[in-house]
């Protein structure tokens, strides 16, 4: 006997579980899709906007955040929801791994296209020769640091923040010279108004700025 249609009332994990299970109940596993594309359209499509809002327009968006669903469909065998944890830490995940999809498809589109370096001058020069900012010994634990700089990252302007996480986002850590596609930086100039050198120089400051924020926070709460 098939089992019966999930409710609005089903956990996200079990609605992963049915759809990994289309091959034997497509009927069940679409109607599963659904419910859990209702719960989650908004928030991922929140999600690719604030991220992805400079690269590509409303409608692209829309398709990615489709595509991302319709993947998270074909592979839903590739979750671990046989895992036991409370409905809204099963949101979270759930919501990490869509966000994920949908990364992962944005890299993808990207994939193998020319790139151009989004550091400035003087940020090269000081990755050549290996010599760091002077004020990154100050040691904040990582939690605190976090909130510090979501604190400062607030008080950026609305430029600086596009920048930041746009370059951010084709940040690779083992890649000594950092580059992003260059479309997407032709897409980020446009968005922001400026020309790429200007956005270095920009994207250098507003780094400086957060920094600043950091340690004086945290030097301020040392002395409290």
């Amino acid at each position: 006997m098939d089992p019966d249609p999930p409710s609005n009332e089903v956990r996200d994990f079990e609605l992963i579980r049915r759809m990994a299970d289309h091959a034997k109940n497509f009927s069940d596993a679409r109607v599963a899709w659904g419910l859990l594309y209702i719960r989650h359209h908004d928030f991922l499509m929140n999600i690719c906007l604030y991220d992805y809002g400079y690269l590509l327009g409303q409608a692209e968006i829309q398709d990615l955040v489709n595509e991302a669903f319709m993947k998270a469909f074909c592979h839903a065998d590739t979750f671990n929801s046989s895992e036991q944890c409370e409905p809204l830490v099963q949101e979270r995940k759930s919501r990490r791994w869509l966000a994920r999809i949908a990364e992962n498809l944005v890299r993808d589109r990207h994939r193998g296209q020319p790139e151009v370096s989004f550091l400035d001058d003087e940020d090269l020069e000081r990755r050549g020769s290996n010599v760091p900012d002077k004020e990154d010994g100050c040691q904040v634990p990582e939690s605190r640091r976090m909130k510090l700089l979501e604190s400062g990252f607030a008080l950026l302007s609305d430029s600086e923040q596009t920048i930041l996480r746009a370059t951010m986002f084709w940040w690779q850590g083992n890649r000594e010279c950092q580059r992003m596609p260059h479309a997407a930086m032709e897409q980020l100039s446009r968005q922001v108004g400026k020309r790429p050198e200007n956005i270095r120089q920009i994207r250098a400051r507003a780094l400086k700025k957060l920094l600043k924020h950091v340690n004086e926070a945290a030097q301020d709460e040392e002395q409290d």
